[in-house]
C-alpha cells in the first residue's frame, strides 16, 4: 500500500508516514537533495522551489527515505569498547590492548594501544595519523593520472589534503583545489576509501555532478560503482561508538538530487 504523504502549513517539515522531513533553504543552492542520517531526513532546496515540487520530488523517493529511516533506526547499539576487540582498518583489522599509562595510542603489530580512561580520544587521534598518511599519497596518486586521463580539460592545481569531521560528508573539494576526506574512512575496505577520494579528485576537472564529471570520474576509477554502492548501504557502519559530538554526527547515506 502507498503511503500517504501530507505536507504541513509550513513549509520549513514535511511528512512521510510518521517520518518529519525537516526543510532546509538557501538562496544559493541550485538543486534540490534529500540526506539521511542518525538524526532524521533533511532536504536542502533553492529558495524559490514550491512545496509542491518538494512534495513530488520526497513522493518519488519515499522507498529510499523510509528504508535509510528504518536502517537508522534498527542499528544496533554498540557495546563499549573492550580489550581485545577488533578494530577496523581498510582491509584488516587491529586487536585493541587497553594499556593504563599510554600517553598516545600506539602500534605495536597488530596491535593499538590505548589508556583505557583516554580511549575515544586517542583511537580518533591514531586514526586520523593513519588516514593522512594513507590519503596524502593516494591523492596525489590520483591527481597526476587524472591529468593523464582528462589532458584536454582545465584542471585545477592540487591544493591542500586534510582530514574531516564534518558530518555532512565524507569528503569535498574546494575551488582552490584543497580536498578533505574523513578520517573514518579508514574503517572502510580499502577501494571504498579509494572511492571517495577519487570521487573529490574528479572535481579538480569538472565541480558539479554533470555527465561529464561521472565520465571523469569513471575513467579515474574504472570501477567506482561498486564501492560508491557499499558506501550508499553500509557507510552508517563506519564508526566504533555511539556518542559522537554534537557537531559531528556520522556522515548521512548517499543524498538523492534533483
Amino acid at each position: 500500500m502507498t503511503r500517504r504523504l501530507t505536507t504541513p502549513a509550513s513549509p520549513a517539515h514535511l511528512k512521510v508516514g510518521d517520518a518529519v522531513v525537516e526543510v532546509r533553504r538557501s538562496p544559493r543552492r541550485r538543486t534540490v537533495a534529500l540526506k539521511v542520517g542518525p538524526g532524521g531526513a533533511v532536504l536542502y532546496a533553492p529558495t524559490g522551489v514550491s512545496a509542491a515540487r518538494l512534495t513530488a520530488f520526497l513522493t518519488q523517493r519515499q522507498d529510499w527515505l523510509l528504508g535509510h529511516l528504518a536502517t537508522f533506526a534498527r542499528q544496533r547499539v554498540r557495546t563499549p569498547l573492550t580489550d581485545g576487540q577488533s578494530l577496523p582498518l581498510l582491509d584488516g583489522t587491529l586487536t585493541l590492548r587497553l594499556t593504563p599509562g599510554t600517553r598516545a595510542a600506539r602500534r605495536e603489530g597488530t596491535d593499538l594501544h590505548v589508556h583505557p580512561q583516554h580511549l575515544t580520544a586517542q583511537i580518533e587521534a591514531w586514526y586520523r595519523q593513519a588516514a593522512l598518511a594513507h590519503f596524502t599519497p593516494l591523492v596525489h596518486t590520483l591527481d597526476r593520472h587524472l591529468r593523464d586521463v582528462a589532458p584536454q580539460r582545465r584542471v585545477t592545481p592540487l591544493g591542500a589534503v586534510r582530514l574531516t569531521r564534518a558530518g555532512s560528508r565524507w569528503g569535498s573539494c574546494t575551488s582552490r583545489g584543497d580536498i578533505r576526506l574523513h578520517w573514518r574512512l579508514m574503517f572502510a575496505p580499502s577501494r571504498v576509501a579509494h572511492y571517495v577520494a577519487a570521487h573529490e579528485v574528479a572535481h579538480l576537472a569538472q565541480m558539479d555532478h554533470s555527465p561529464r564529471y561521472w565520465a571523469t570520474l569513471a575513467r579515474l576509477m574504472p570501477d567506482y560503482a561498486e564501492p560508491k554502492r557499499w558506501l550508499r548501504e553500509h557507510g552508517e557502519t563506519l564508526t566504533l561508538w555511539d556518542d559522537p559530538a554534537p557537531d559531528d554526527p556520522a556522515p548521512t547515506a548517499d543524498p538523492h538530487t534533483a
